[in-house]
């Protein structure tokens, strides 16, 4: 069991948002360059690692007409980047975590264990609502070349998502 209660896979790993709903899908045909998952929680709500490793990355990155924006404000659609986010390094896996209220709870270099508080929901960034976009990448550094569905990547690894028939 993570520290708050929800199970972890055989394999180390866990969900990031537990209990709450896919909303939108890896590479979509209406969004070809949606390199992640969004999973739909309301603003505050406890992101969790969804595996043990070290964050590799804790950055702000919001522009608008592109010039650079705070992150500590509600985004929109008309804003681009990916809000407050952070990155964890897992072996050779690199997972992202995008959209969050505040900067995140971890810094560079930190050991974050499966389940682990490492931040909040928000809606930072290039969003329409709050929600964790969430993302799965096979190389470091995380790029679309190297990202993976999630969907299918936590599958592999004994997790489920909430609303798997979107």
């Amino acid at each position: 069991m993570a520290c708050d209660g929800s199970t972890i896979s055989a394999a180390g790993w866990t969900h990031p948002l537990p209990g709450h709903p896919l909303v939108s899908r890896f590479r979509t045909a209406e969004r070809p360059s949606h390199n992640g998952i969004d999973i739909s929680a309301p603003k505050g709500t406890p992101i969790r690692a969804a595996a043990a490793g070290t964050v590799i990355k804790v950055r702000c990155n919001a522009s608008l007409d592109g010039r650079p924006t705070s992150c500590d404000q509600d985004g929109s659609p008309s804003h681009a980047g990916c809000g407050w986010y952070t990155e964890i390094l897992t072996g050779t896996l690199v997972h992202r975590y995008c959209h969050m209220l505040v900067q995140p709870y971890v810094h560079v270099g930190q050991t974050v264990t499966a389940g682990q508080t490492i931040g909040i929901v928000g809606t930072s960034g290039h969003s329409s609502g709050p929600h964790l976009h969430w993302e799965i990448h096979t190389g470091n550094p995380a790029t679309s070349d190297n990202a993976q569905d999630p969907e299918i990547f936590l599958r592999s690894v004994g997790v489920a998502l909430e609303n798997p028939d979107l």
